[in-house]
């Protein structure tokens, strides 16, 4: 079977090649047959310019029907997403440089985009300049456009002196273009390049924005007093609000593990009669549905369950973690009494309890856990749920380890243009987040952290809100500048790490 990259061997015009006529032709030569629809896929023209693609055999000829730009330096460049009839990638990507002046621009742009704090691999990254006039981001063509590799960096390169405005999106659906719902990057601030430099535009962080809104699925009484939404994808509970013509709701909530579920805890309901949603409005968006749910007279006679608990199983805890008991339907937030049960092999910790939501119980130790081994063992007879039913087995315990806070991160947030006084530094895995502020030099430190493989990044918190904001696309509003250290940081019991340098561009 042939597993042998495909690979460019001539091309015309000559690299670097000056003083090009106005209606010249570029030719790639392929040292075998390409797959012609997925090798013109992986081929940018920069700066963005009409083009025409004739294949001849092995050989692409690329044609400009508007003819090329005088005094222009152009960037062609032939990503690793072309393929060979066998499937098999471009082993590297190309590029080719030429002009229709006397010499080449030799300006360049780089960074890096990031997707959940790790490198974006193939994101597009657009650049528009080197004069920013009312087009707008991302909906109109840029100047100049690219790919990002399997490291996250991205770098545009023979770009003129002039201002500069980046951005990257993540192209779900292959069409190279933005649409509503992919994830997006805004840059913190527009660039401006100086003949001949080489900027860096700092990290790029890809959210969703512009989200289509959920749709509604199905409206489903469970039992009298309550009611089950069903949407097609998770939904946040904030920001959400429900009305009911003739059915006073007097409770919105979501179970632990599964937020395409929205429960409404309502007034009695009369059996058969048919109630219709006057408003509903999720995630700001308001939403329509036009079929009536029928009322039930059936009295909620399941007890409710202990279904999930953080640690599970033998977890690992750091000294400040709370534990936390999920429940299978909202709870009556009375009056808990004494929960923990004493015994030869088990502990009574000190603290308190509190509720994060209402099918949601956590206890908080005061003063924080001691490290070692810990076994708690307890005993809700006092829940109840919102109908008064006790909970189906009312015992549970817990087993877990408290790592000795001697784990370590330490490092220091660096700006070109001065000390980010005000930047935050967030230390991140699957089970927990630590957040600090830097320092007046831009120092941080993480005392606390346990063992674990964590993600690092900061952002230059502009509007003192102590949250990333990452910008408006219309109208558009810059992000908070961003960075993050491209590998994960893994921290074993005891070992600490220092040295760390994040380093925030244009704050």
């Amino acid at each position: 079977m042939d597993k042998t990259p495909p690979a460019i061997t001539a091309h015309f015009p000559a690299a670097d090649a000056v003083s090009l006529p106005l209606d010249t032709q570029v030719e790639l030569a392929f040292s075998e047959g390409m797959d012609h629809t997925r090798t013109e896929t992986a081929l940018f023209i920069s700066p963005t310019s009409p083009v025409e693609c004739t294949w001849r055999g092995s050989r692409l000829h690329l044609s400009f029907p508007q003819g090329l730009k005088p005094d222009q330096t152009y960037l062609i460049t032939l990503g690793t997403g072309a393929r060979d009839l066998r499937g098999n990638a471009l082993a590297q990507s190309f590029t080719l440089a030429f002009a229709t002046g006397t010499q080449l621009n030799q300006g360049r742009i780089e960074g890096r985009v990031f997707s959940r704090h790790q490198p974006a691999g193939s994101a597009y990254v657009w650049a528009y300049g080197p004069e920013l006039s009312d087009r707008h981001l991302l909906a109109d063509p840029p100047d100049y456009r690219t790919q990002t590799g399997s490291d996250g960096r991205y770098n545009f390169s023979r770009l003129p002196a002039g201002a500069y405005r980046i951005a990257a999106f993540a192209d779900a659906d292959a069409d190279q273009s933005w649409d509503a719902g992919e994830a997006l990057a805004l840059p913190a601030a527009d660039l401006t390049l100086e003949e001949g430099a080489a900027l860096p535009a700092g990290d790029l962080d890809l959210f969703p924005q512009g989200n289509p809104p959920p749709r509604l699925q199905r409206v489903q009484a469970l039992d009298q007093q309550r009611l089950l939404l069903l949407f097609d994808r998770e939904v946040a509970l904030a920001r959400t609000t429900l009305e009911l013509s003739g059915l006073a709701v007097e409770l919105l909530y979501q179970l632990p593990g599964d937020r395409r579920k929205l429960y409404a805890r309502t007034a009695p309901q009369a059996a058969g009669k048919a109630y219709t949603i006057s408003h509903l409005e999720v995630e700001g968006q308001p939403l329509k549905w036009r079929e009536p749910v029928r009322g039930s007279s059936r009295p909620d006679q399941t007890p409710p369950s202990l279904v999930s608990t953080y640690p599970a199983a033998a977890g690992t805890l750091v000294s400040q973690d709370s534990l936390v008991l999920g429940f299978s339907e909202a709870m009556a937030p009375t009056e808990l009494g004494e929960i923990w049960v004493a015994g030869d092999s088990t502990q009574t910790p000190a603290g308190r309890w509190r509720w994060q939501a209402p099918a949601v119980l956590a206890f908080v130790p005061q003063p924080p856990w001691a490290p070692g081994d810990h076994r708690l063992q307890g005993r809700t007879t006092a829940l109840r749920d919102l109908a008064g039913l006790p909970l189906r087995d009312s015992l549970f315990t817990f087993n877990f380890t408290v790592s000795a806070p001697t784990c370590r991160l330490a490092g220091q947030v660096l700006s070109p243009t001065g000390t980010p006084i005000r930047a935050w530094v967030d230390a991140r895995n699957t089970e927990r987040s630590e957040q600090v502020q830097a320092d007046a030099e831009g120092r941080f430190l993480f005392a606390d952290l346990g063992p674990g493989t964590y993600r690092v990044f900061a952002f230059f918190d502009r509007n003192l809100n102590q949250e990333q904001d990452r910008g408006t696309l219309e109208p558009f509003l810059p992000s908070e500048p961003y960075t993050c250290l491209p590998e994960a940081v893994t921290l074993t019991a005891s070992a600490v790490r220092e040295g760390l340098e994040l380093h925030l561009v244009a704050p």
